[in-house]
């Protein structure tokens, strides 16, 4: 039964998590990422075999799935399921795009000297998607569609193994590319290049262990997205909410495994006992559910504390990945909160309308994370390029310049700038 804490305990019990290290040091697996790393660095498709040999992963004939395959895969999957991922792809799309149109380069005249700013999409991207239990073609709608709307040229899959409804989610976002890799390895594979698989500016998506390592290794060699830790949603409801939707979406987000987090917080202990006893029963009676949501209780638990604005301070302190807002005013609550990944208001708002349907990005800072970062999106892919053009000559630009420089005892600076509002100068 999930625990319910409440007054001083609830307190405790939070400031706790709350406290709990962020990112723990696991040598042994930074080890063992940093040498597969270098084997696909310096021998690559060989050392992507032989790493699959070595963990016991299957192995295709070529990584690259060739384009018969690809309309095979597209054949195979019925046409209402390619309709609804083009719904998705489009919500996701018409985002991103309102996004971008509040997006407008700069450029402005200061006298003698123009300056600038413009947006340029990086050139190729590679997407992510994990091989785990469930196939995760959001995953590949989230990241490719973004990507292709931020104007992205050229647009790839990494997956340990691509299924039929994942490649037909990467062609509905422009995806040309499909590789059968997974793990560190294929993050390596997409920063350094191998003999079947091209480089890329950037690697997004969610993976595992060894994949996020990877790209901790490896950002600077590649852009990366994030981190991504384990799942997380923070619930903060009243007395009105109701108690199986709350289940419900504490469940959904614990459903992601058992290292993910499904915390609620609520101003009245009546309701946290109905939770509780919601969570029970659904536990008991779906069976199709993990083992895990039944026979352990980490994955989850339930705070009573004396106010609502009492529960968005301890949010603020949780900056969770998802936080929802199960309760009658979401928007009188809305102010008082600082730091989540993304934010579902009201009762009729769970999570899983933003992690397929709606269209704002599913792919979210975690293990607070999210009071410095924030969710994939448009300008994930943008890289902001200033520029200035100074006539000749910019007698102020250049005098302040050479004066500043001259501050710093960078003679060479100052000579540079001097040189614009004095040709004549020797040297």
């Amino acid at each position: 039964m999930i625990p319910v804490y409440e007054k001083q305990e609830a307190l405790t019990q939070l400031q706790r998590i709350i406290e709990s290290p962020l990112n723990e040091n696991n040598p042994e697996l930074e080890s063992t990422v940093r040498q597969i790393i270098e084997k696909v660095r310096t021998q690559g498709d060989r050392a992507i075999r032989e790493l699959a040999a070595q963990f016991g992963d299957s192995l295709p004939d070529a990584f690259e799935v060739p384009q018969a395959e690809v309309e095979a895969a597209l054949a195979r999957v019925p046409k209402e399921t390619h309709e609804l991922l083009a719904r998705a792809a489009e919500n996701i799309r018409i985002f991103a795009q309102g996004v971008l149109e509040n997006l407008r380069p700069v450029h402005l005249a200061r006298g003698t000297f123009r300056v600038g700013l413009d947006w340029t999409p990086v050139n190729r991207v590679a997407c992510y998607v994990p091989g785990g239990r469930y196939p995760l073609p959001s995953t590949a709608l989230m990241t490719a569609v973004t990507a292709q709307a931020s104007g992205v040229p050229e647009l790839c899959i990494v997956s340990p193994s691509p299924s039929d409804i994942i490649i037909a989610a990467g062609v509905q976002a422009g995806v040309t590319q499909f590789y059968r890799v997974g793990g560190a390895q294929a993050v390596a594979a997409i920063a350094f290049g191998t003999e079947s698989i091209r480089a890329a500016d950037m690697l997004v998506g969610p993976g595992n262990a060894y994949v996020t390592e990877a790209k901790r290794q490896l950002q600077g060699v590649i852009g990366i997205d994030m981190l991504a830790g384990p799942s997380e949603v923070l619930l903060i409801a009243d007395a009105k909410a109701n108690p199986t939707w709350v289940a419900l979406d504490m469940l959904a987000q614990a459903e992601h495994g058992p290292d993910s987090r499904a915390y609620m917080l609520t101003n009245d202990a009546t309701f946290a006992q109905r939770v509780q006893d919601e969570l029970s029963r659904i536990t008991a009676q779906e069976t199709a559910l993990p083992e895990y949501l039944r026979t352990t209780t980490s994955w989850g638990a339930i705070f009573c504390l004396e106010t609502l604005e009492q529960c968005a301070k301890f949010s603020n302190l949780l900056a969770p990945e998802h936080l929802e807002l199960q309760v009658e005013n979401p928007d009188t609550l809305k102010p008082h909160l600082k730091h989540y990944g993304a934010l579902f208001m009201g009762y009729g708002t769970p999570v899983p309308y933003g992690d397929y349907m709606a269209g704002p990005n599913h792919t979210l800072p975690t293990g607070r994370t999210a009071r410095f970062s924030g969710c994939l999106n448009p300008l994930t892919f943008l890289r902001p390029q200033s520029w200035i053009a100074a006539g000749l000559p910019a007698q102020s630009l250049a005098s302040d310049t050479a004066r500043f420089a001259e501050l710093e005892g960078l003679t060479a600076h100052a000579l540079s700038a001097q040189a614009r509002f004095a040709p004549s100068l020797t040297v």
